[in-house]
């Protein structure tokens, strides 16, 4: 698993402000400020926690994406992503990122952590949607695009002309 964030911005100073200002701020706070302190403090341990469980959203994408888009991207790779497509990912990214860091919290009771399993099952799905292709391609993925051979028209690698027999009809041969 990696440490840094990679989608939800490239630092965990970056992600943390994408969380910030993607979440109402009590919902950020009731997700990551574990000590309850009002704040997500540079350095602090609520930061570590913040930046571990973004981390372990991200694998999960990777996961998700790995063999049919190329992923786990670089950041160039991951900048050379159609905006829109970037912005699902990080959209998967933020709402499995909240049930990755509660999951972990023995206090919490089943019917506070519901809402974040649902989002995080919503993102897993929509992920898996994107994985499935649904009939389009991510701009700038790795993966190339199918394309048809002449014709669609399969060559065999050596000379089948000849006579055949025609076992279902009962004939004898055929010759082609």
């Amino acid at each position: 698993m990696a440490t840094t964030p990679r989608y939800l911005g490239t630092t965990t100073s970056a992600a943390k402000q994408y969380l910030e200002d993607s979440l109402e701020s009590e919902v950020y706070l009731a997700v990551f400020d574990a000590d309850r302190d009002g704040t997500v403090g540079s350095g602090s341990t609520d930061e570590t926690e913040l930046a571990r469980a973004v981390a372990r959203a991200e694998t999960k994408v990777d996961e998700i994406l790995g063999a049919s888009h190329g992923a786990p991207w670089s950041a160039d790779a991951f900048a050379a992503l159609a905006e829109g497509v970037r912005d699902s990912i990080k959209e998967c990214a933020l709402e499995m990122a909240l049930w990755e860091r509660v999951k972990f919290r023995p206090l919490m009771s089943d019917e506070k952590k519901a809402p974040y399993r649902q989002l995080w099952k919503d993102a897993h799905a929509r992920l898996k949607d994107i994985a499935a292709d649904r009939q389009r391609r991510l701009g700038g993925s790795a993966v190339p695009e199918p394309t048809l051979t002449a014709g669609g028209v399969v060559e065999p690698d050596e000379d089948l002309s000849g006579d055949w027999t025609n076992a279902v009809a009962g004939n004898s041969t055929v010759g082609f």
